[in-house]
């Protein structure tokens, strides 16, 4: 097992990432920006069915870096969509209405996405069994794989996610595919205004925290530092509700380090009440607060009574407000700022973020134990 944090980087040396990142998940993390373009732009050459227009639910189905596509989704449709998004990670899915409504009306209910990178994800795999099976309406997101063989030999819609590295780099791919998909049958609402100004915040972004930036002025590498070897509570609510997820997946993967999440309201009805135990867990924890710009009056009110509770309770806090505008600038930008704070996490620790051994040794010791 390696030994993290040994070693004192530099992270405005360029030979720390020469050293610790040999296949270049930093520029594929700067690169984000250009792969929603060309996500969008391949995106509205798609046909899916005229009668997705009539479903009352989509499913997303997928795991880990695919899956969070369907949480960031869900947030661009908001509380005004009339559709709602369920991201499933599992096995199954629960609540397919296909299977227990056998004489449904001909217009479908529930659309069901499956999303994977690799198109090789067992759980993955099986949700796209399970749906078909049930004779759902279904789409299919992928960079190949076996998903795609599957989904080509039952003649089901495929968008096909045209990027390189790891899946949770494709997110940028994964999310524009997605959300063309649902804009087109009318489940969001975004227009190619509304990409290209979210494109260029993420731009704006990544030219203030790039691998170029000093860390003196560089938001990224300087809340990295502060975050070494400390325990990170990831809180979002609203429009950036998904975005929390995605934070503590990339402090997870890229950075190396201890990261949970959890979501406004909720967390104010449970979570609050353990802030005032455990003095040594709160000396090394650390919550951000991860705000949408001018969120809603009852949503701001939240967020300030957690931010006094917090410094009330001596735990340190930092609060990261969206960018002006809509909710898929906000997206873009804050995916950016998040994947490069994680990914210098991952270089502080002396370990190359791109790597990901423990999730690779967690899969062979499932396939040889199916295979046994």
């Amino acid at each position: 097992m390696p030994d993290y944090g040994e070693e004192m980087i530099d992270l405005d040396d360029q030979s720390s990432y020469e050293k610790f990142d040999p296949s270049g998940l930093r520029w594929r993390i700067q690169g984000m920006p250009a792969q929603c373009s060309q996500a969008w732009s391949e995106a509205r050459k798609a046909q899916f069915p005229d009668e997705w227009q009539h479903c009352t639910e989509v499913i997303v189905a997928g795991m880990g870096g695919s899956a969070i596509a369907g949480d960031l989704a869900a947030d661009l449709a908001g509380r005004g969509s009339g559709v709602p998004i369920r991201t499933v990670r599992d096995f199954r899915i629960p609540g397919l209405l296909s299977e227990t409504r056998p004489n449904r009306p001909l217009k479908p209910e529930q659309l069901v996405i499956i999303c994977s990178f690799s198109g090789e994800t067992e759980e993955t795999l099986a949700m796209f069994d399970h749906a078909r099976s049930a004779g759902s309406a279904m789409a299919v997101i992928t960079g190949g794989g076996e998903l795609e063989r599957r989904a080509t030999d039952a003649s089901i819609p495929i968008m096909t996610v045209d990027a390189t590295g790891e899946p949770r780099s494709a997110v940028g791919y994964n999310l524009l595919l997605l959300a063309s998909l649902l804009d087109r049958i009318g489940v969001i609402n975004v227009s190619d205004q509304a990409v290209a100004e979210a494109v260029e915040a993420a731009e704006v972004m990544v030219a203030k925290v790039g691998i170029a930036v000093p860390e003196e002025t560089n938001l990224a590498k300087s809340l990295a530092r502060d975050l070494l070897g400390r325990l990170t509570l990831v809180y979002g609510g609203g429009n950036l509700s998904g975005m929390a997820l995605r934070w503590k997946a990339q402090i997870n993967e890229n950075g190396k380090s201890w990261a949970f999440a959890e979501l406004f309201p909720e967390l104010l009805h449970n979570t609050v009440e353990s802030f005032p135990g455990g003095p040594e867990i709160r000396k090394r924890t650390t919550a951000l607060l991860l705000e949408p710009h001018q969120a809603s009056p009852e949503l701001e009110r939240r967020y300030a009574v957690l931010g006094e509770t917090l410094d009330q309770s001596g735990i340190d806090r930092r609060t990261l407000t969206g960018v002006p505008g809509g909710p898929l600038t906000q997206s873009l930008s804050m995916i950016v700022l998040g994947d490069h704070l994680s990914y210098y996490m991952g270089l502080l620790n002396g370990i190359n973020p791109s790597e990901t051994p423990s999730i690779d040794r967690f899969k062979e010791r499932l396939s040889s134990s199916d295979s046994a």
